[in-house]
């Protein structure tokens, strides 16, 4: 699925698009660093005449899977939104630990 990442300062967005897919479809798994975005999704329809024979049946299954290396973002600040097939991350940047400065005695 296609995604666009944007640099915007203090934090990374990530868009992704997923049309038809439902808000329920769609997994996010953060584990070691990692960010996998799946989306699977199943539909089926059919029709039938009025003995009950099919006249067409149909059946669509599509599954997709992206990684993304997070290292860098405050892992427990990433936030979600879907709406209208764009899944939507917030990835704050990580504040880099500076080590405090301290003057030693002579």
């Amino acid at each position: 699925f296609r995604t666009d990442i944007r640099d915007e300062g203090d934090k990374f967005v990530l868009e992704a698009d997923l049309p038809g897919f439902k808000k329920e479809d769609i997994k996010l798994d953060l584990k070691d660093g990692i960010l996998t975005v799946s989306a699977q999704h199943s539909e089926s329809s059919e029709e039938k005449d009025k003995k009950g024979s099919y006249i067409r049946r149909e059946r669509r299954y599509g599954s997709f899977a992206r990684k993304f290396d997070v290292s860098g973002i405050q892992e427990d600040g990433i936030t979600a939104a879907y709406n209208n097939g764009v899944l939507e991350l917030t990835l704050p940047k990580a504040q880099p630990v500076v080590p405090a400065a301290r003057q030693i005695e002579i």
